[in-house]
């Protein structure tokens, strides 16, 4: 479900919709020098309903150690008059030691969508007003307003405290060939070292720009703004997932708008080891709320694709679990409840809702869990603090055994009835909250167990359960 690509890995998506179908451009990374030697190239993978996927091969091939584009980065596709151009990031990290620099923008163009050709003059380098090596991820789209076409580019100004130089520059163009880099930066909040792979697109009245940091939590953030000119407002939750989803960018077919990132695969494939640049494709539909803001669902073809039942089983609890009807009762005002359910399927929906009663504090979800759930993973819903975590037990932090392993804030009332979607596919793990937040996680450690419901605190009443397979 969760596409990686064969003895690789897929970093970051460039998607496009052509043809009815999704066209997801992604880097592939092989991560074996020796055998496949150095640099990524672009691969492409077609899809029309983020199910089944075709993979069409090398798009874009690697330079040679001593060109520019060893490393083919992130970049963007555009059409105009029956030419597809791609502008994409020529990266060599060998070149700075040359007095080189290590980034500039490059082009590639094709008549049919299907042979791309490197365009071999078109190099566009950093202006002096921007640090020579972080220079990438264009992003090309026309404004109306100016009637231009602009490139968003990831930037650092050359001035200030190093961690606070990022800013998404522009440079504009009146042909797609001829570009100039405007000194003074599209966005530039002085917040982070550099924002990745921006994105840019409209719903309604409201323009927003997608860009990805990794100085505080590695995660994929949006403003949004009335005009291009700005100001572009910060959301109260301005974030699409948590740090399992990187260098995401939208896509739209014309009705529905979808966000496209990576969950990152850990070293050694074990838990607690740190996170990697790659990992499986993950793909959320993108609600607009009334207010202008945005939230992550399920995209809807993704969900029914989960529609074989799974007899599950009703086994063993702890503290007080009462049912009537399909709808379970959980919890006790001093101390910890629990229900097991059964085996946990490799590749599994599990969907439910769920209504916190007022003295709820805390209401989990465990997966491949021992009899005792001394060993398993937990998805919990925090009242009290408001957020959604992922964790595990035991944990292996060393002297930090108190950390969570990942934490994303929801807003969360106590009787109101919300809707949970958990997909696991093998190690990867998303999970949906109300069809407004999602949250990615990898469970690498604990491979088989049960699942089933906690709380701790207070009562919980949970209807409405499916447990389905994938069909096949």
């Amino acid at each position: 479900m969760y596409y990686r690509p064969e003895n690789s890995v897929a970093a970051d998506v460039i998607p496009f919709y052509r043809d009815n179908a999704f066209q997801l451009f992604y880097l592939r990374d092989f991560r074996n020098i020796a055998e496949h030697g150095e640099g990524t190239p672009w691969y492409l993978l077609e899809t029309k309903d983020f199910v089944h996927f075709l993979e069409k091969g090398e798009v874009i091939e690697r330079g040679k150690e001593e060109e520019q584009d060893l490393y083919i980065f992130t970049g963007s596709v555009y059409e105009e008059k029956g030419i597809n151009y791609i502008f994409y990031t020529g990266h060599n990290p060998h070149f700075p030691e040359e007095g080189k620099n290590q980034e500039a923008i490059m082009l590639a163009v094709s008549e049919d969508f299907k042979t791309w050709k490197k365009d071999k003059d078109f190099v566009l380098m950093a202006p002096d007003c921007f640090e020579p090596h972080d220079f990438r991820d264009p992003f090309v789209f026309y404004n109306e307003e100016t009637e231009e076409y602009n490139m968003l580019l990831a930037a650092r100004v050359n001035y200030g405290p190093s961690r606070r130089r990022g800013c998404t520059a522009v440079a504009v163009s009146r042909d797609l060939k001829e570009w100039k880099v405007k000194e003074e930066p599209f966005y530039g909040p002085r917040l982070y070292f550099t924002h990745e792979c921006p994105d840019l697109f409209k719903i309604g009245d409201w323009w927003y720009l997608v860009f990805s940091e990794f100085t505080e939590k590695c995660e994929t953030h949006y403003r949004m703004a009335k005009s291009l000119k700005g100001p572009w407002l910060t959301p109260d939750n301005d974030t699409f997932d948590n740090r399992n989803f990187y260098a995401a960018k939208t896509v739209s077919d014309g009705t529905d708008r979808y966000i496209i990132g990576w969950n990152p695969t850990n070293i050694e494939d074990k838990d607690f080891e740190d996170t990697q640049w790659g990992g499986n494709i993950v793909v959320h539909k993108i609600i607009q709320a009334g207010d202008g803001q945005l939230y992550t669902a399920i995209p809807n073809e993704v969900k029914a694709a989960y529609c074989v039942p799974i007899q599950y089983k009703e086994g063993y609890t702890m503290g007080s679990v009462l049912k009537f009807r399909n709808q379970w009762t959980i919890g006790r005002k001093d101390g910890f409840s629990s229900l097991d359910l059964g085996e946990l399927e490799r590749e599994c929906r599990i969907s439910f809702d769920v209504i916190f009663k007022e003295e709820s504090k805390n209401f989990y979800v465990f997966l491949n869990s021992d009899k005792d759930n001394e060993n398993a993973y937990y998805i919990g819903i925090d009242l009290v603090m408001k957020r959604m975590t992922f964790d595990r037990w035991p944990r292996k932090r060393n002297d930090y055994p108190f950390m969570l392993e990942l934490e994303r804030y929801i807003e969360v009332l106590p009787n109101v009835k919300y809707h949970l979607d958990i997909i696991r596919d093998n190690s990867v793990l998303e999970v949906y909250f109300d069809n407004k937040y999602a949250m990615s996680a990898r469970m690498n450690d604990f491979k088989e167990g049960t699942f089933g419901f906690a709380e701790t605190f207070g009562e919980a009443a949970i209807e409405s359960l499916e447990y389905m397979a994938l069909e096949r």
